[in-house]
């Protein structure tokens, strides 16, 4: 999702503010997938010593980078065999290969999905354009309040513009 020219995006006019926010968080990496989260847990002090504690450390720190859904916790011990691959959580997968969003996946219209598929950078800035990214953004949002349910802030209906409510009392006459 690399841009190569600065200047306004077309995903900033998306009036929903929960679909942009989602959308600005995902092409920023200021997400909470887990390959942004785990990164930030118990890094290690400085002064510390550099042995085997260290080691098992930086092991659990990878294993809080993984996806939750498709990597067994219980495999951890295992991380030192050469063709053990456990599966990081990060935008790709999220967006792409997690098996737990592909109902959502399924009901995408077949431009976003071949651009989802086929990973390419230039192809990806697509998804950010006029014409897919209503499609993209409310795909986002669903895979979002799933994956997140506690941030879900807006209504459950993606598809439905969000209410306006007013912070402010009305004055009694």
């Amino acid at each position: 999702m690399v841009k190569k020219e600065l200047g306004f995006e077309d995903y900033l006019t998306i009036e929903d503010f929960n679909k942009r926010r989602y959308l600005t968080r995902l092409r920023a990496s200021n997400h909470n997938l887990n390959c942004e989260t785990g990164r930030y847990m118990s890094q290690p002090r400085a002064g510390s010593p550099s042995t085997i504690a260290e080691s098992v450390l930086s092991q659990s720190t990878f294993w809080r980078k993984c996806c939750k859904i498709c990597s067994d916790p219980s495999a951890e011990g295992l991380s030192h065999l050469p063709f053990f691959d456990p599966i990081i959580e990060d935008e790709q997968h999220f967006l792409v290969s997690c098996p737990n969003y592909h109902p959502q996946r399924l009901a995408l219209e077949e431009e976003v999905k071949s651009a989802l598929i086929s990973w390419e950078p230039g192809r990806l800035t697509a998804l950010f354009q006029k014409d897919l990214m209503m499609s993209f953004s409310i795909y986002v949002h669903r895979i979002m309040n799933i994956r997140f349910p506690k941030q879900n802030l807006s209504n459950t209906d993606p598809d439905e513009p969000r209410k306006k409510t007013s912070t402010r009392k009305k004055r009694k006459e």
